[in-house]
């Protein structure tokens, strides 16, 4: 079930991978239309997270919810879908960030009861 949901989410004009990664960065599951190392996202997304919480906490701007990375070939979306478990987005040049951004709050219970 959950495998059938990124697979829906993947299929979005500019999507190039949906990734569910737990906090310890392990990859529970992913699609993707090009070649990457799953595995290596897993570990950076986890990272990632795990900083840009602790940014939010030192700077007394509350708890993390998402993260935006607005790279030269495209971007990459990173958002907390519960206690657990992150939703990485990575993205083609040109992408619509807003609709990735919906599409991520809109799919995110179907993800979380996938799991």
């Amino acid at each position: 079930m959950l495998r059938r949901v990124l697979g829906e989410i993947v299929k979005l004009e500019g999507i190039s991978v949906v990734a569910v990664v737990g906090r310890d960065g392990f990859v529970i599951e992913h699609v993707a239309n090009i070649k990457i190392d799953a595995d290596a996202l897993g570990a950076m997304a986890s990272t990632s997270v795990g900083t840009s919480e602790a940014m939010g906490l030192e700077l007394n701007k509350g708890s993390f919810e998402q993260v935006l990375v607005e790279l030269e070939s495209g971007p990459i979306m990173l958002s907390l879908i519960s206690e657990n478990e992150i939703l990485a987005i990575v993205a083609a040049k040109g992408s619509n960030i807003g609709r990735i951004r919906y599409e991520a709050r809109k799919n995110k219970d179907r993800i979380v009861a996938a799991l």
